[in-house]
């Protein structure tokens, strides 16, 4: 039920030697230095004008993935972002021939996509791709109701959580594949505070979009409730995203 701070206060001192918070942040995981940091603690960030508060989690996946990821930090917006989103116009939860990750074949995919090129170029310079595993769903012998298989992707330097990171256990994803490597961030452990988001900073609740597709559907996608439960529709509707990104230790010569 921890607040959060805004670190941009809390060490304004310290931040007014470097150009920006971000470049600040940088350092501070380059030293794996994280004294006086806490899990749920924000950086603002403005997007379009919308300012957003970037809530850390700090070394959540460490020494996971095919390229066993170093410190890091991730950033996962405290509320979502104001344009909502199509998860896919064509109403698939499907991957295809050339992608079998539905994610990464996804209309949403594509929003975030074009909508790293409007964070603030201070931003862009510090944040990397996201890597994990993912589940996929595509035959070509027809529509699949249920992922099959999994593989190591590479999510791009936005991206949306998955059902696990959220809720800590697969509710309406496919069994087994939906799960991949994630592990439920410590911001929304044991509290209902966080999954509840809103439109805009301090707009009316928002239902959001995850990464995950439902179980036993060619339709459903997996999304949280404006109450905050786990819940999702067909990936034709129209549901709002919250900015993610990570940022990790960069080994210094």
């Amino acid at each position: 039920m921890y607040d959060g701070r805004d670190l941009t206060q809390i060490f304004a001192t310290e931040i007014a030697s470097f150009p920006s918070p971000w470049h600040w942040i940088q350092n501070r995981i380059n030293n794996r230095n994280y004294e006086g940091m806490y899990h749920g603690d924000f950086i603002p960030l403005t997007v379009n004008g919308e300012t957003l508060d970037m809530q850390i989690n700090i070394n959540t996946y460490k020494g996971t993935t095919d390229q066993n990821l170093d410190d890091h930090i991730d950033f996962i917006s405290r509320d979502c972002y104001s344009q909502a989103v199509q998860w896919n116009a064509n109403n698939t939860n499907n991957g295809t021939a050339e992608q079998p990750c539905p994610y990464l074949a996804s209309d949403v995919k594509q929003f975030l996509d074009q909508l790293y090129n409007e964070l603030p170029q201070e931003v862009r310079n510090v944040i990397v791709n996201k890597r994990t595993i993912s589940e996929q769903r595509y035959s070509a012998s027809g529509v699949l109701t249920n992922s099959t298989s999994w593989s190591s992707v590479d999510l791009g330097k936005l991206w949306l959580l998955t059902e696990y990171e959220v809720f800590g256990s697969v509710i309406r994803g496919t069994k087994f594949y939906s799960a991949g490597q994630a592990v439920q961030y410590p911001i929304f452990a044991n509290n209902w505070k966080y999954r509840i988001k809103r439109v805009g900073s301090g707009g009316l609740k928002s239902y959001w979009w995850l990464m995950s597709v439902g179980n036993d559907s060619p339709t459903f996608v997996c999304a949280v409730h404006d109450t905050g439960i786990c819940s999702g529709g067909n990936a034709e509707s129209f549901l709002n995203v919250p900015i993610c990104f990570r940022i990790i230790r960069q080994i210094q010569s």
